[in-house]
């Protein structure tokens, strides 16, 4: 995997994350969750960004989550807190999108051939971000 795809995927998985995170907002009633959820989503997007400004640096256009994804993962969450919409049930699926993430955030980061510290950081920065978020929910559980 060499700069560019490493920098697409982190790009595409933050913005999904921000997309799953924001599908919940009219479902959550917890205020201390509604606020840990909001923290979740700005690092999201300042990993996002970031991975947008270092992708224009190298003349690439950034790829957003396709129409598929982003609609599958809205109606997949709406159905799950229609029947629970518990800060529990909604903790266990964070945690879940979460555990998935990292797992494929570490697969790419071996998988990366390429040579920039600064990209391998940002990667390695949203791995942590998804540990983190998935820690962060345990609370709720």
């Amino acid at each position: 995997m060499n700069d560019i795809e490493l920098l697409q995927y982190v790009h595409e998985t933050a913005e999904m994350g921000i997309q799953g995170l924001s599908s919940l907002d009219g479902q959550v009633r917890d205020d201390g969750l509604r606020r840990v959820l909001g923290q979740q989503s700005a690092e999201y997007r300042r990993i996002a960004d970031q991975a947008e400004q270092l992708l224009r640096s190298l003349g690439e256009e950034p790829r957003d989550p396709g129409l598929l994804a982003k609609v599958s993962a809205e109606v997949l969450s709406t159905v799950k807190t229609l029947a629970d919409p518990s800060p529990s049930n909604i903790a266990e699926m964070v945690i879940q999108g979460n555990t998935m993430g990292a797992a494929k955030s570490t697969r790419h980061l071996g998988d990366y051939s390429g040579c920039s510290r600064e990209i391998r950081n940002l990667a390695e920065r949203l791995l942590h971000t998804e540990e983190a978020n998935a820690a962060q929910m345990k609370s709720f559980l």
